[in-house]
């Protein structure tokens, strides 16, 4: 069974795949066309998910004490 740490750790990492998976939607969109818009929303994704990939690792070292 996953403790509440762990539990948040994957949830984290769910959303930064969701956020690739977005950005990846949004490069195809751009590609046919859609905007500059959707660009923009691409590269914000991107980051949002390195963010969030940076947190979760931070989250983990700073959280590898508790139980």
């Amino acid at each position: 069974l996953m403790n509440l740490r762990w539990v948040h750790a994957v949830l984290i990492m769910f959303s930064a795949a969701l956020a690739v998976l977005f950005g990846v939607w949004c490069l195809g969109l751009y590609w046919h066309g859609h905007g500059v818009g959707t660009l923009f929303a691409a590269v914000a994704a991107f980051a949002a998910s390195c963010g969030l990939v940076a947190y979760d690792s931070w989250f983990l070292r700073k959280t590898r004490s508790l139980r």
